[in-house]
């Protein structure tokens, strides 16, 4: 019983607090009690199985990967999972042959010595997290991976796992403990280097995501810089034709026909200008948007809508200068929402394009909202991919958005239908 009360509390600590540490997540009662629950099932097959270490293990990955999943919806999870058995096997394993080697050994165990195993281990593989947590804080947010290079990752990082069990543990079970030591001395080395050229690869994919990100902000800025060049021609038009609009007026005004100077204001001067003064006034919006690459998105779609005819409405109350997501992906997220939009609304005899980032606390809200013809599309269908209301060969967008944002545990997306309105709200919390 005590055996298997130690185990269960070393597990817990290594596992379940190394996953709690890496994603950064609260604990909970909730949480802290499905992974008591979790560590009690994998404790007791390790117990059970004692001559198959690779039965509990693999029960660990699994458990505990499905559980952190549902609590983080991070698919690096299993990949966390793989690395802390690494670090697991490789300090548990170095801990025992610093014993061996002062000629001590647990067989022999006293109280002082298997405070020390558990001393040199928890010294050994607090280091090995800490260090693994600051690597993947580095390179996380700046170098976004695609899902098959996260399965190419996972299944490498498990493969690993795999060699570094069968050329340590399998020749210890044997009792062949020099050939075991030399087995990790050898896995040590190669560890060494995977994570140097892991690192070089790193920062390759980093250096070349920075100039794609100074590509793509460059030709924003360009967008932007050319909109507003198109609103400024617009505002100088108005004001160059502001003197014959007052002396068009003249006569109705010496005629003293108020009925006939409000008719020929409302359908010959308002409907003329209005566009040009709320093109305007958008582009004031988007200066509380410091996101230069969104900024000349925004404005290249907003110039779109206009040659369509469709009204867009554009609210920002507030300066936004960071949004807790890679700003490329957002790009891609937002370019998709708004080329629907547009699309649908120009086939409509009433249409009308809002759009809005709120900064509330800790999150932005971007919101988008559309005019549709019907309410009864099926939201769940319109995310699957080659599923389009638009014909063939079409509908890849909204199943793109959901590839992209799965990647972002803090981002949220709520799609809904309300009173012949097609809505998207952008849920992005701050990352801490």
């Amino acid at each position: 019983m005590m055996t298997f009360i130690v185990f269960s509390l070393f597990n817990f600590i290594i596992v379940y607090g190394s996953l709690f540490y890496i994603l950064s997540l609260k604990i909970t009662v909730k949480r802290f009690l499905l992974s008591l629950i979790s560590n009690t099932i994998i404790s007791f097959f390790a117990i059970y199985y004692q001559d198959s270490i690779w039965i509990s293990m693999s029960l660990s990955i699994l458990l505990a990967g499905v559980l952190f999943y549902l609590f983080s919806k991070d698919y690096l999870v299993f990949h966390h999972l793989f690395v802390i058995h690494i670090g697991s096997i490789l300090t548990e394993y170095t801990a025992l042959l610093v014993l061996d080697f002062f000629h001590s050994s647990l067989y022999r165990a006293t109280l002082l010595l298997v405070v020390q195993y558990i001393l040199i281990i928890f010294i050994q593989f607090t280091l090995f997290i800490v260090i693994y947590k600051r690597i993947i804080t580095r390179y996380q947010k700046d170098v976004q991976l695609s899902s098959v290079s996260k399965i190419v990752l996972l299944f490498i990082v498990g493969i690993t796992f795999f060699v570094f069990y069968a050329l340590v543990f399998i020749p210890s079970e044997i009792g062949d403990v020099d050939l075991s030591g030399l087995n990790l001395l050898l896995l040590l080395f190669y560890f060494l280097v995977m994570v140097g050229l892991t690192g070089i690869v790193l920062r390759t994919i980093l250096k070349e995501n920075q100039i794609h990100r100074k590509m793509m902000e460059h030709q924003q800025f360009t967008h932007y810089m050319h909109a507003l060049e198109q609103v400024n021609r617009d505002m100088q038009s108005f004001r160059h034709d502001y003197a014959n609009i007052l002396i068009s007026l003249r006569g109705y005004i010496e005629n003293e026909d108020l009925k006939g100077l409000q008719t020929y204001f409302n359908e010959h001067i308002v409907k003329v200008e209005e566009r040009t003064l709320h093109k305007n006034q958008m582009f004031n919006q988007l200066d509380r948007l410091k996101l230069i690459e969104l900024k000349g998105l925004l404005a290249t779609k907003l110039l779109s809508a206009d040659e369509a005819s469709v009204p867009v409405n554009i609210e920002i109350p507030d300066t936004i200068d960071t949004i807790a997501i890679d700003i490329i992906d957002l790009t891609r997220v937002i370019g998709i929402f708004l080329d629907n939009a547009i699309e649908v609304s120009a086939m409509m005899n009433d249409p009308q394009i809002n759009i809005a980032f709120i900064s509330r606390n800790t999150e932005i809200i971007i919101v988008f909202e559309n005019r549709i013809m019907e309410d009864n599309l099926v939201i769940s269908r319109l995310f699957q991919e080659h599923y389009s209301t638009k014909g063939n060969e079409r509908g890849l967008g909204l199943s793109n958005v959901k590839a992209i944002l799965s990647n972002y545990p803090n981002v949220s997306l709520n799609t809904y239908i309300e009173n012949h309105w097609f809505v998207h709200e952008v849920i992005i919390e701050e990352v801490r």
